[in-house]
Parts: C-alpha cells; structure tokens; sequence
C-alpha cells in the first residue's frame, strides 16, 4: 500500500507519522519549497484528546520530543470582564490532572518548534517545492495527483491534507466549500517579563483567559512561557532536541498573546483594515476596546508590532453524504473553524490517528474504500462537533446583546461559587 498526502501541515504530517510507524510506504507532498518558508510563530494549544491522538501517531522518541519542547503545562481557564474583574477560575488541578502526565493534560507548543518535532524522521518522506492541480484515477483503480511542475505521484489513497484553501477538496467535494463568518480576530504578543504583562491577574499566567466584554467584541490570552536546561536555553532551540537551530522568529522569548475577536463592522471596512500597517492595526484595536481595563490597554499598546497580524475567521458546514472512494480529505480541507474552541490543530491530529487506524487495518484485505468510508464517517461526527462548538463561542463573543452577556457573567459567578457545578465545567474542557 502507498498513500500520498497533499500537505505538510499538522494532519498531514501527523499521519505521515503514524503510516511510518505502522510500516506503510508514505509520501508528502508541499508546496512550500523549503520546511523553513512559512514560519508561523504563534502558539498551539494541544488538549488531552490531541496529546492522546498525538501519542499514537508518533514513535515513542518523537513523542517524548514533542513533550519535553513544548512549553510549561497550562492548568485553568479563567473568564473576566473588561475591567478584569473575575468571573471564575476552572483548574484541572481541582479534577485530578497531573499537568507532567504525557498525554493527559494540556501541552502549549510553538508552532515552528511542532512543525519541526513532526518532521523529525521524515526527510525521505516530504518533498517540497509540490504545488498539487488536480488527480486523476488510473485504470488499475490507483490515484495519480499531478503537480504545477509536471511531475506526478499515484498512490493507492490520496489525502487531501492542504488546508481552508485545499485544492483537493475543490476537485473531490465541491459542495463542502467553506463560508465567511463575518468576524475576524486580531492578534498580538508581548513578552512575558514586560511590565504590562507582570501587571496581569494570576491567572492570567496559568493558562488561557477569555474576556467577556459588551458591544460586539471579546477577548482571549494567553501565556506561551518555554521549559528552559540547565544553561537557560528555550528547550524548543537546543540541539539536544534535534531542533534547527535557524529557526528564531519568535521561538525563544515567552510571551503573552492576546486576541481581539469583533464583527469586521466594528472594526470598519474591510479592505482598509487588511491594507493597514500593524502600527495602524494596533491603534485601531486600542479604540475599539477604549473602556477595557488599562492593564488590558497597556498589553495591547505593548505588543511588538511585528506580531500583530488580522485573521479573517472561516468555518464549514457538514456537507451531505456521499460515496467514498480512495480519496479523502481531513483537518482544515474538510472542517475549518474558528479557534473559538481551540480545537482546529487538535482536530486535525484526531483525523490523522483515526485515518491511520483505518488504513492499517485494510492493509491486509486491501478494501481501501470501506476503510475510507469508516474513517470519513467518523470524522465527520467528531469534527463537525467541534465546528458546532467553536460557532456557538464565536456568535457569542461577537454578539451585541448586553442582556445575554449579563446572564452569562452572572451564571459563571454563581458557578464559581458551586463546586460541583465548577469541577463539571472543568471536567467538560478537560475531556
């Protein structure tokens, strides 16, 4: 069995990684043209049910390799006003999680570091410089996926691991195209030794934080602080971890990151807004939020404008059923998302671990398309789950209806005061 993959992202080398592992011949195919042209410096939140999924993904030395470079374990998840006035605190260390198990807690990872860790032992495996077009079917029943070079790969599956964008979906499911939310988030960070930073209630440090402010805009941070060795070295750029030591941009320093999420009419039009410097963003950003807590304002105002980007959200609907084949698509190609659930990366590694079972377990009988169908089945209930979550969380926090958010402050204050009903909560982030 060969399988080619479109895409070097996290699903796709993901599974690359557990094909590898089971044995089966795998190729990835990128169309960056170097592992280092798209450096993305910001963190990934990876929950229990990705660390699990990871974990059968990868050898035991590539998982290890991903633990002990990812950043200090996050253990709550608080919500606050814009006054920084606190509404409640979740911590898993109240349900038992221990936040050094290797799969069973959450992990914040720098996304260049990840890349990296996933590409570890895979240099015969990804081929970059391959921009897919479109694939065809062979007679003997293979996939051929041709590229803008000329040159071809046919394997006996295709999967279309090539993001919100994926050419492979245009071509196998067009009707499963993704919509426009009308919202957008904007983003920044700020080193974590910074004044602004330091001036941030605890829990701020701990783990993410939502801020739940009125008029049709929210907030979310959240702290990447780096394990260090015993020289004060991040851990994501020693070379005992097997890291490229080249890859700087925003892999040593901790930080903190902040989101603002709002409707792109708060914001204003939408061309002027993306055609902004980060200068002009940022100052944008600061009026938008004018009545929040100065500490919030001087985080904001602080941030290196070098990271201060604007991401329009998109997500997806469940597309209706339809027959499979040996084509298939996972992680963005098929289910896009706000991170409003903090779910796209971590969905994208459930997809690869449940692929990868699937195709193991046809290895033998060679009835590809049932294990795809299987696989595509059970995507679709996951992850459209998650989609449905992380839509709910965005209208909620773009929503400007001040009665709504008084009910929910006031149901959060009560929670906090409830300890079963807080210990349910966590439990429920926590699965």
């Amino acid at each position: 069995m060969h399988i080619v993959i479109i895409g070097a992202g996290i699903g796709g080398l993901s599974l690359a990684q557990g094909l590898r592992r089971a044995g089966i011949d795998v190729a990835v195919y990128e169309r960056d043209r170097t592992r280092t042209e798209r450096l993305q410096g910001y963190r990934i939140h990876i929950a229990p049910y990705g660390c699990r999924a990871l974990h059968a993904c990868l050898p035991p030395d590539v998982y290890d390799l991903f633990v002990s470079t990812s950043g200090q374990a996050n253990s709550t998840l608080a919500f606050f006003t814009e006054k920084l006035d606190e509404l409640i605190t979740l911590n898993t260390t109240e349900i038992g999680m221990d936040t050094d198990h290797p799969t069973d807690t959450f992990r914040s990872v720098s996304r260049i570091t990840f890349r990296e860790v996933l590409l570890a032992g895979l240099g015969d495996v990804v081929h970059f410089g391959k921009s897919f077009t479109h694939y065809t079917h062979e007679a003997d029943g293979r996939v051929t996926a041709h590229f803008s070079d000329g040159t071809h790969a046919t394997g006996d599956v295709l999967v279309g691991a090539d993001g919100t964008n994926s050419a492979v979906r245009t071509q196998y499911l067009p009707q499963a195209a993704h919509r426009d939310t009308g919202a957008v988030a904007v983003s920044g960070k700020v080193p974590l030794e910074s004044e602004a930073a330091r001036r941030l209630p605890r829990p701020f440090s701990t783990g993410g934080a939502m801020v739940l402010a009125p008029h049709g805009c929210s907030g979310f941070l959240a702290v990447h602080e780096f394990r260090r060795d015993e020289r004060g070295r991040a851990l994501s750029m020693s070379p005992d971890y097997g890291i490229d030591p080249q890859l700087l941009f925003d892999n040593t320093t901790d930080y903190v990151m902040w989101n603002v999420l709002a409707k792109w009419e708060k914001l204003g039009d939408r061309k002027a807004v993306t055609a902004m410097t980060a200068e002009e963003t940022r100052a944008l950003v600061l009026r938008t939020v004018a009545d929040w807590h100065p500490d919030l304002l001087r985080l904001i105002e602080e941030s290196d404008t070098g990271t201060v980007s604007v991401h329009p959200l998109h997500t997806s609907q469940r597309p209706d059923p339809w027959q499979p084949s040996n084509v298939t698509v996972l992680g963005d190609a098929i289910h896009a998302m706000p991170p409003t659930a903090g779910a796209g990366a971590n969905t994208a590694i459930v997809d690869a671990d449940l692929l990868c079972r699937r195709l193991m377990a046809a290895a033998d009988d060679k009835d590809l398309t049932s294990a795809v169908g299987a696989y595509e089945k059970a995507m679709l209930d996951h992850a459209f789950a998650k989609v449905a979550a992380a839509n709910r969380n965005l209208e909620q926090g773009v929503a400007d209806n001040r009665f709504a958010l008084a009910g929910f402050r006031t149901f959060l204050r009560l929670a906090s005061t409830i300890g079963p009903i807080r210990r349910k909560m966590t439990t429920a982030i926590a699965q």
